[in-house]
């Protein structure tokens, strides 16, 4: 297992301190008023319900709860109140397997953080001086509870350190920083709240207690929103910009190049990929937008689909499903990952991921898996216009190109020096009526389909055969003379010739004529057909049939 060594560590550590908070409990029973105890508890717990999250922390509020209980009871009450607090926060998400993951590697870190945040500071306030009790008044502890916020503060700073060597936690140093003022706000609050609470106790018992748990629920509600910052709400206007855009593109490679490109701008990603499964056949894109191969990660998000789960956010290495986990070269902490989106015609599935911790938020996680939809839909418009398209342009009989996709590919052709000389072949099917009135449409429907199948065999990548109408069919030969052509040429009538056509019970062997027109420099189409329908019948049709002719041999100058 990889992280063998963290887990060991941080057991190790869980161990020491459960054992050490269980002793001192089990010595101090006496110290517990269990009913306050008990209602301090239940408003806690109300509390880390809802956590307030900033990228992978969260922040409960519910050490409010347990300097309270410092203050008021001392330290053996108040580890045991942070550690039930802490077990009921980390048992919230216990249903879900990356919350299992998620228990086993950072419940032991967590123990270990709030024993410190606690003892550390509470032993240095009561070494000081500082008074606890049922009576006790805060601001009358002056340094004690200097020391005991100073000392705060640095456990706090040292927490960070103590998560990379306990679980490997890698955080960006100014985020990290960012992280930790906000964690000292946070702190400051549940102290000037703690104060408060005990003041309210005092005066108003339980009533007090509600009281200010009320207020400080409203003002956990306004930090939420304001950690909703400006710069989430951008981000998810940059998707929804992104989502026109999309919307727009009639491509499918612009499509994904576009969607990688906005993806960059919105969120943090080192490494990624795009599945596109149409009906069993997939297509792969890496975050270049090029074609790759099968990405294992994208067969164990299938195998693994969760319905209830669209997506799912991983803030650490650790949080990671063991399969996701064997495929990684390199240590990437965060992973965002779209489960399959599913459209008539396509499913289409999506990941990121980045060795920062906590690169991805939960509301961006929602506007992206709609995203997703978006592109699934731009993707089924897209291969909807390409079949129409397809359609458009081709026979519907032999599958081979029609006429407007001659004049639009040939067209294209003309305009490219690079394709001169360019040979064009109109080959007509000898005697054919003869075959459609001898053995039915239907044979002659087939000897067309083969006819077809073995001209395309028979010619370059690069050219093109068309079904031009009727037994009628021209070919394109790009950077081919006049000597090449006839070579040519002959070799597909003889192919064409030895071919056997029809069934065991009739067998038919078909003949064609072949008229040819090589130009060096641009012409018109239609002045090329021309000429080598005009060597077709007057060269090759006019001679008995069965043969090859190019038009310079059969020009009115030649025949004059």
């Amino acid at each position: 297992m990889r992280f063998r060594k963290y887990l060991v560590r941080s057991w190790l550590s869980w161990s020491l301190v459960f054992t050490g908070i269980a002793y001192a409990t089990w010595q101090n029973m006496g110290a517990f008023d269990w009913t306050l105890f008990g209602f301090i508890y239940t408003l806690g717990a109300l509390f880390v319900m809802n956590p307030l999250k900033r990228r992978h922390l969260h922040f409960t509020f519910h050490e409010m709860f347990v300097f309270m209980t410092f203050f008021l009871y001392g330290l053996v009450p108040a580890l045991v109140m942070g550690q039930l607090l802490l077990l009921t926060f980390q048992a919230r998400s216990f249903t879900k397997k990356v919350g299992r993951r998620r228990f086993l590697h950072f419940y032991p870190l967590n123990t270990l953080i709030e024993a410190m945040i606690l003892l550390v500071p509470g032993l240095v306030y009561l070494r000081l001086g500082g008074e606890i009790g049922a009576s006790v008044h805060l601001l009358e502890q002056g340094v004690a509870l200097l020391a005991f916020f100073a000392t705060l503060y640095l456990v706090l700073g040292f927490s960070f350190v103590l998560s990379r060597f306990l679980i490997g936690e890698r955080i960006p140093l100014p985020i990290m920083w960012r992280l930790l003022r906000f964690d000292w706000l946070v702190v400051s609050l549940e102290l000037l709240f703690t104060m408060v609470a005990i003041e309210a106790y005092q005066l108003f018992g339980y009533v007090g207690l509600m009281g200010t748990f009320f207020v400080l629920s409203l003002l956990k509600m306004s930090l939420s929103k304001a950690t909703e910052t400006e710069e989430t709400q951008t981000k998810i206007d940059q998707i929804e910009r992104l989502k026109e855009q999309l919307y727009r593109v009639d491509s499918e490679p612009l499509l994904i190049e576009k969607f990688w490109n906005g993806i960059r701008e919105i969120v943090e990603v080192e490494r990624g990929w795009i599945q596109v499964n149409r009906e069993g056949v997939r297509t792969f894109y890496d975050m270049t937008g090029r074609v790759d191969h099968g990405i294992p990660d994208a067969y164990t998000l299938e195998r693994h689909r969760d319905a209830s789960e669209p997506y799912f956010l991983y803030d650490s290495l650790h949080e990671w499903h063991p399969e996701l986990l064997a495929h990684q070269s390199e240590l990437h902490h965060s992973a965002l990952g779209i489960q399959p989106v599913y459209s008539p015609t396509n499913a289409v599935s999506f990941m990121v991921s980045t060795t920062a911790n906590g690169a991805y938020e939960e509301a961006l996680a929602v506007e992206l898996h709609r995203l997703l939809k978006t592109l699934s839909w731009s993707l089924e418009r897209i291969d909807e216009r390409d079949r129409l398209q397809h359609e458009s342009l081709t026979d519907p009989l032999t599958g081979l190109p029609n006429q407007r996709a001659l004049r639009r590919w040939t067209k294209e052709r003309m305009n490219d020096v690079a394709s001169y000389p360019l040979s064009v072949f109109l080959i007509d099917l000898d005697h054919f009526k003869s075959v459609n009135d001898t053995y039915g449409h239907a044979f002659g429907d087939e000897v067309l389909i083969e006819a077809g199948a073995l001209f395309t065999r028979l010619v370059r990548g690069g050219d093109l055969v068309t079904r031009y109408g009727g037994e009628e069919f021209v070919f394109v030969f790009p950077r081919m003379n006049e000597m090449s052509a006839l070579l040519t040429a002959e070799k597909i009538r003889q192919a064409l010739k030895a071919h056997p056509f029809g069934t065991e019970g009739v067998r038919l062997q078909v003949t064609a004529s072949i008229g040819i027109e090589t130009i060096h420099e641009f012409d018109e189409l239609d002045t090329v057909l021309r000429n080598a329908d005009r060597a077709m019948y007057v060269g090759a049709k006019f001679n008995g049939r069965d043969r090859v002719a190019h038009y310079r041999d059969t020009s009115t100058e030649r025949i004059q």
